[in-house]
């Protein structure tokens, strides 16, 4: 919308019509221009403070700094659980109690204007069918032993909202400028399950630069898992590393039983944890068993967290099945536990010992539903990755002892990041953790899950490494004592990643390998299997955005960027173009280059217009010179009278090449596709194909010589039919080709 048309929606009374006054001061700047100029400019200023001002309401209700760099050493995030039962969609109050404490927790209480996100962390419910053999457990899909259902499904709901009260480090009821999206639940466990939401403080600033590690505080079954990190302008990563790695949904934990309940039997999917056998389930969106393993301890929550109970095989929700042993009446088969799940389902957790009973732990599935087949994860719907099931053990070998060497481990969290743009390089980690591997002769735990990441800037994503790869399953060394193989876990899932424009290509979401048993017998996973690859995406459309979350980010600017683009014209030039509109307080315009799309430099400076008319065009001619590689990218530095600044996009240009310099052979495809490459030096490159969403289907990493190259694509028929992209990385060029799958 134009200024003119805002401020007809603003002056409802029948004063002089706007657009006399405007049409009388344009009259006469054109007959003086000289005089009238800083007139005009006034008037605009004032006409948009006047707009804020009137909708301050929309724009300034919140705290949103309009200035300033702050050094963020620590993650400053505040972390409320909810404890009102049931808040409805439009409700404008949440009752919340005390703040989480603990290494890396925030302790800031929410201020009025403060900007806070509201997340479910637990929401699902499981099928328990009444036979504790029936592998209808979990999802209700005949034969899979995992899952959940679509019944009051709300795990992973979330929406910013901004506070107008407010809040002690004690809790209270707060307060909130606008009606909620979504509904939010909390239920200690119960017969449906556990349902748990909190309330972050979001602590904003208008330019941030990364000074140290940030890490997101552990999980702790009510607070904790995730970091969001808020820049109004420009997040400089500055080389520095956001880590949730470990801080998601914990592990299953285990003990040294021996054995000695009656009516067990060896294809339960569900036990109550009174039993002397058998394994912990983990933990996930479903529920927290009674028993989990977090930060090297074991923790009692006294209630059993899952209907039906909390041991056994069966995966409930995305996390981990626990091992159910094989012989339950002695508990000495030792199968593995479940890999957990997010992006990707995790993986079967190994045989038992000497019987190869086929018991271990189911892994937690993806963030899906199976009747109907329906995906959840989306930008605006993110869960923390699942924690591994545990192993079974009867010996206690392993380190820690008492059998909780056989835990399963604990998932990645979750990381926000939401800027305007983004400068520097740095990574993000929210990986699962790997298996316990000191066992020896015991199953061991399955992986945790990847957790989420979701990322939204106008610029600078290529600079950021994103990893949210599943842990690896525990392995186990019988051989050391001269016996035969033990259940290994199976692998976490892969996370899920979510960004609105490239990242590094060294960013994934891969799958857990299943843990390995070394004994007299062999050396294999011994029925322990992968996880599988998560979700990867990197575009998506604003609309799919939580609610709210960019509020900040979307006051009026000094300048509106109708366009902005970038050309090769000739051997070393390149034509840049941009044009504006409502150009007010706007100072200069700075044309930034980079050759690898992380490190700018500035290559010309434009001053701002002076001139009447509404639009305004600009463009500069780059010269190249000793430029390695053949593509460079450009962005448009924004600059106003009082210093402050904002990055329109990033534009990749590629140079000169070959024609014909890459092409897919054949398309549609079939089985398998042939990749013809023209290089002129010799390179590793990396490749990926990708769905038409931008989810990750694979990589393969490929050497390449100076000339022309053929790359096999194989083991293409199981795609379903439709569009792909092969994306393809050598020479610092990047090249990408739409197949079609028949």
């Amino acid at each position: 919308m134009s200024k003119t048309v805002s401020m007809k929606n603003v002056y409802l009374t029948a004063v002089k019509p706007y657009s006399e006054n405007i049409g009388e001061t344009v009259a006469k700047a054109k007959a003086f221009p000289g005089a009238e100029t800083a007139q005009l400019r006034g008037i605009k200023a004032v006409i948009l403070a006047a707009f804020i001002i009137l909708n301050g309401f929309v724009l300034n209700a919140q705290n949103c700094p309009t200035l300033g760099t702050t050094i963020l050493l620590n993650n400053e995030n505040t972390y409320y659980p909810g404890t009102q039962a049931n808040v409805a969609v439009g409700a404008t109050s949440i009752t919340l109690g005390a703040i989480g404490a603990g290494a890396n927790f925030g302790n800031t209480p929410i201020a009025a204007g403060d900007i806070v996100l509201v997340i479910q962390m637990q929401g699902a419910q499981i099928t328990v069918p009444a036979l504790v053999t029936s592998s209808g457990y979990g999802a209700n899909f005949a034969g899979l032993g995992a899952g959940f259902m679509t019944t009051n499904l709300v795990a992973g709901n979330m929406e910013f909202a901004v506070a107008t009260n407010a809040v002690p480090v004690g809790g209270g009821v707060l307060n909130i400028a606008a009606g909620l999206t979504y509904n939010y639940q909390y239920a200690p466990y119960g017969v449906t399950g556990q349902y748990t939401y909190q309330v972050i403080r979001v602590s904003t600033h208008f330019n941030i630069q990364l000074g140290n590690t940030i890490t997101t505080p552990f999980w702790n079954g009510s607070t904790g898992g995730v970091t969001v990190i808020s820049a109004v302008n420009q997040l400089d990563f500055n080389g520095k590393t956001i880590n949730a790695s470990g801080a998601g949904f914990r592990g299953g934990a285990t003990f040294k039983l021996r054995g000695g309940t009656p009516g067990l039997n060896k294809n339960d999917f569900y036990q109550p944890s009174t039993i002397l056998a058998d394994a912990s389930k983990g933990e996930g969106i479903a529920g927290t068993p009674r028993y989990i393993y977090f930060n090297n301890v074991v923790v009692d929550n006294v209630v059993e967290g899952y209907p039906g109970g909390s041991y056994c095989r069966g995966g409930p929700g995305n996390a981990g099945g626990g091992a159910t042993d094989s012989d339950p009446s002695a508990n000495d088969q030792n199968a593995g536990g479940g890999g957990g799940g997010n992006g990707g389902a995790g993986g079967l957790g190994g045989n038992g010992w000497f019987s190869f009973g086929f018991t271990g732990g189911r892994g937690g599935t993806a963030f899906q539903t199976y009747t109907p087949i329906v995906t959840y994860y989306a930008p605006n719907r993110l869960i923390m990755g699942g924690g591994g099931g545990g192993g079974s053990n009867n010996d206690g070998t392993g380190i820690p002892a008492g059998g909780n060497a056989s835990s399963g481990a604990t998932g990645g969290g979750m990381v926000i990041i939401n800027s305007s743009t983004i400068i520097g390089i740095g990574i993000i980690n929210a990986n699962g953790l790997t298996g316990n591997s000191t066992v020896q002769i015991d199953g061991s735990g399955g992986g945790g899950a990847g957790g989420s990441i979701l990322i939204y800037a106008n610029s600078g994503q290529a600079g950021i490494t994103a990893i949210a790869n599943g842990g690896n399953g525990g392995s186990n060394d019988p051989l050391a004592l001269g016996a035969t193989q033990h259940g290994p876990g199976g692998g976490g899932g892969g996370g899920v990643i979510f960004s609105n424009a490239a990242l590094n290509i060294a960013s994934s979401v891969n799958q857990g390998t299943a843990g390995i048993s070394t004994g007299t017998s062999g050396v294999t996973t011994f029925g322990a299997s992968d996880g599988f690859v998560g979700v990867l995406t990197q575009t998506f459309p604003f609309a799919q955005l939580p609610p709210k979350m960019q509020i900040c980010q979307s006051i009026v600017l000094p300048v509106t960027l109708v366009d902005f683009s970038a050309s090769y014209v000739s051997a070393n030039n390149v034509k840049v173009a941009w044009t504006t509109t409502d150009e007010v307080n706007a100072s200069y315009f700075e044309v930034e280059r980079s050759s690898d799309g992380t490190d700018f430099i500035g290559v010309a400076q434009v001053d701002a217009s002076s001139s009447l008319d509404p639009t305004h065009f600009y463009s500069i001619n780059d010269q190249l010179f000793n430029i390695n590689g053949n593509i460079v990218y450009y962005r448009l530095r924004i600059v106003d009278n009082d210093g402050k600044y904002t990055y329109s996009k990033t534009i990749p240009v590629k140079l000169d090449q070959p024609e014909n310099s890459f092409s897919v052979y054949p398309n549609p495809v079939d089985n398998y596709a042939i990749l013809n490459l023209y290089a002129d030096k010799p390179d590793n490159g990396m490749l990926r194909l990708m769905d038409n969403s931008g989810r990750q289907i694979l990589t393969k990493s490929f050497t390449i010589t100076n000339g022309n190259n053929s790359i096999m694509v194989d083991q293409l028929g199981y795609l379903p039919k439709g569009i792909y992209i092969i994306q393809v990385l050598v020479n610092n060029n990047l090249y990408n080709q739409k197949i079609i799958k028949k």
